[in-house]
């Protein structure tokens, strides 16, 4: 039995159960060991490596799901490993064109669940947090150095506390940042982590507008630094990357509503969010989860609004910023127009409005009020004076 060519023009199923069956043929000696079982969602096969059952030939425990290429082996949990990983155990050579393909189709159908017991299983490769702190402690040449928790009353730690107004902290080190051997800056570090594991880092200095700073270590490039001969193939890379590049995205519920937030800063405001790179950042991954409700938030800005307007027409779920704004203008006793100047001008994010407050935002504000999928509701969009002047 085969498939039929492609699936969504981006993976050619046949190929791939070419090469399987190729392992199958010169590593089993049995026929019944040879025979592959195609379903839609993988191959099913007995394990090339372990061999899998001795008692019964008939036993396939080996499946290469297509949803992440990932091979898994339930009789020997050594056994399991990527696609090109399996290829690569039995010297066999994967067609450039295919592998490209293969490639650009993982990273536009990766998946991801908390409960996904073929994900948690294939994140073996994160880094331990302490681990990390010896790696980033001494050594200027890996730029990063003094990387630790929040030293009490340090620079950092009243910078974080008390001009950012951050009150969950847990993810967020301190460090010493050297741009070269005469030049460097204390740093704030967001680490993006599950438990004591971090897959990616934010490096953040304590500087705005012009003189602000900021690098992704994303997972490659901690990993290629710590583990110059290390094994990881590409497409592990485009798997870890991918996750590297969404904030606290191991810690929210997605059987509540996410929030997305364009910033790291910003995901700290509210429970269950989740940090964007930027506002370009390729979400679709995260888009095509069943079960998922996303709430996005950008920022308060020409940007911000543009993208907005697209993912409210598009059918997602936005902050509406001018009806959060119209809300507390109706309770201002004082010049409403003073105030909606103030607003536009001075609150640009979640960040610059939490700044305002002592307390955690989401103790002050009921948001969930100000998120919409309605098209009507693109009024919102118009100047705030405009809108202010309808109230």
């Amino acid at each position: 039995m085969t498939l039929n060519g492609l699936d969504n023009a981006s993976i050619d199923k046949d190929y791939i159960q070419s090469l399987i069956q190729s392992i199958l043929d010169n590593n089993h000696s049995l026929p019944q060991k040879r025979k592959i079982r195609v379903y839609p969602d993988r191959l099913n096969f007995s394990c090339p490596i372990c061999g899998d059952s001795e008692k019964v030939a008939s036993k396939k425990r080996g499946n290469l799901y297509f949803k992440n290429m990932m091979y898994i082996c339930f009789n020997e949990e050594t056994c399991s490993r990527s696609f090109t990983k399996l290829l690569d155990t039995f010297n066999i050579q994967m067609d450039i064109e295919k592998k490209i393909q293969m490639y650009q189709y993982i990273e536009n159908n990766i998946q991801f669940q908390s409960n996904d017991e073929i994900t948690i299983k294939s994140l073996d490769k994160l880094f331990d947090v302490n681990d990390l702190c010896e790696f980033f402690k001494r050594d200027k040449t890996r730029n990063l150095t003094n990387l630790q928790p929040l030293v009490r009353n340090s620079g950092v730690d009243m910078y974080v506390r008390n001009v950012r107004n951050i009150k969950f902290t847990r993810d967020i080190y301190e460090g010493v940042y050297h741009f070269n051997s005469k030049w460097s800056q204390p740093v704030m570090v967001f680490l993006n982590r599950m438990g004591d594991n971090v897959i990616s880092m934010q490096i953040r200095n304590l500087l705005n507008g012009d003189k602000r700073y900021f690098k992704i270590m994303d997972f490659s490039y901690i990993y290629d630094m710590m583990y110059p001969d290390g094994d990881l193939d590409d497409q592990e890379r485009i798997s870890y990357n991918k996750l590297s590049h969404f904030f606290n995205i191991f810690n929210v519920d997605f059987t509540r509503d996410v929030n997305l937030f364009e910033g790291y800063i910003d995901s700290l405001s509210i429970p269950n969010s989740i940090g964007q790179i930027g506002i370009n950042t390729d979400i679709g991954f995260l888009l095509n989860e069943d079960g998922i409700s996303l709430r996005f938030i950008y920022d308060n800005d020409k940007a911000g609004f543009n993208k907005s307007q697209k993912m409210l027409k598009d059918g997602h779920k936005v902050f509406l910023w001018n009806k959060f704004f119209i809300d507390l203008l109706k309770k201002h006793k004082g010049n409403k127009k003073e105030l909606a100047k103030k607003l536009k001008e001075e609150i640009k994010d979640f960040n610059k409005l939490s700044q305002k407050f002592k307390k955690p935002l989401y103790e002050i504000f009921n948001f969930d009020q100000y998120f919409s999928d309605d098209n009507l509701d693109k009024i919102y969009f118009m100047d705030l004076d405009n809108l202010l002047g309808m109230i």
